[in-house]
């Protein structure tokens, strides 16, 4: 499948593990950073693990309760009320947990803001509760948008996708009407040759890509159908220097570009009109180039409107983003036009 949006493959942690860690971090910071030999380290982790386990409780009734079903929901009131009972529970728990530390001679008895600090932490974890719900919430609403946009996407490309088969039956279909006047037989095996090609399109068409030989292989055969009009008077040539056959290429993307040639590269004197086409694929890279007659359209001609090439600009856009270039031109009674697509050879 081609991808719409190429992204680099990353290990996925699950949510929970990496809460995990962070815990688990924040509770070791101070032992590994503290003075081991006095044992000072130890005994302020010993004194803070029920403070620690009360921020935790905080954060996770906060983080999945109390904001989705209270703040985000504009009942700020009970919001409010709630944490202040939650807060009153965590200090006195605290001040419990203190006096047997304090007895325990764990830490000494000191008339410090251990209640400052407290508010203090508190208001911190529900601020951080709030920061990572929030950000949550724009992760996924991000998500979403994406995915619905990849969705959006992918139903343009299967509309222009539909797009294609009757856009090459009609210019093939016009040209074989022309041949039942001018040579009945011509016809006759054009309509074979024709049914050969809709059965490609039929199948090629239904996969997100085909390699460059496959989508070569379809485009001689539409070429020899579409020479058959003129025979060996068209001086037409088709050159291929595959160094990657298997390089991926969206089904049917070259064919607006030949079905182009040939509506406007051959004029009323066919030994006037010229195309050279070369296709290679080598380093990570299709390249089409050609260079034909240029004789465009008059205002008598009503035998197409540009659909097919805008038609693959579009699919250009879609599905090689910024890995493509796209450049045509007239130069003096010549047209010339340059695709290079890019593709990942290690693919």
């Amino acid at each position: 499948m081609i991808k719409l949006a190429k992204r680099r493959v990353k290990w996925h942690i699950p949510p929970p593990v990496i809460h995990l860690l962070i815990w688990l971090f924040l509770y070791l910071v101070p032992i590994v950073l503290g003075n081991q030999e006095s044992g000072e380290a130890w005994r302020f982790r010993y004194w803070t693990t029920i403070p620690f386990f009360a921020v935790i409780i905080i954060f996770y009734a906060n983080f999945s309760f109390l904001v989705p079903k209270f703040l985000f929901e504009k009942k700020r009131i009970s919001y409010a009320l709630i944490n202040l009972a939650i807060f009153v529970a965590a200090l006195f728990l605290i001040s419990v947990w203190r006096n047997h530390v304090i007895s325990l001679g764990v830490i000494k008895v000191k008339s410090d803001d251990w209640l400052l600090k407290s508010v203090m932490s508190y208001a911190f974890t529900i601020g951080m509760a709030i920061s990572a719900y929030s950000t949550t919430m724009w992760s996924r609403s991000r998500d979403a948008m994406y995915n619905l946009e990849l969705e959006n996407i992918r139903s343009e490309l299967s509309f222009l996708k539909m797009q294609i088969s009757p856009h090459f039956l009609f210019n093939t279909l016009n040209n074989i009407l022309t041949l039942i006047d001018e040579n009945k037989e011509l016809a006759k095996e054009s309509v074979l040759q024709l049914s050969k090609l809709l059965r490609s399109v039929l199948y090629e068409s239904e996969n997100d890509t085909v390699t460059i030989k496959q989508e070569i292989e379809f485009l001689t055969n539409y070429s020899n159908l579409m020479r058959l009009r003129y025979g060996s008077e068209l001086n037409f040539n088709l050159k291929t220097d595959l160094n990657e056959p298997d390089a991926p290429i969206a089904p049917l993307l070259l064919m607006p570009l030949f079905e182009n040639i040939f509506k406007h590269g051959i004029g009323n004197s066919v030994k006037d009109s010229f195309i050279d086409i070369k296709i290679s694929s080598k380093n990570g890279k299709i390249i089409y180039e050609s260079t034909n007659t240029y004789f465009p359209k008059t205002p008598q001609d009503k035998s197409g409107s540009g659909i097919g090439i805008a038609n693959m600009q579009k699919r250009l856009a879609l599905l090689y983003e910024n890995r493509f270039y796209y450049d045509c031109k007239i130069d003096g009674e010549n047209y010339i036009t340059k695709l290079e697509l890019k593709y990942d050879p290690s693919n």
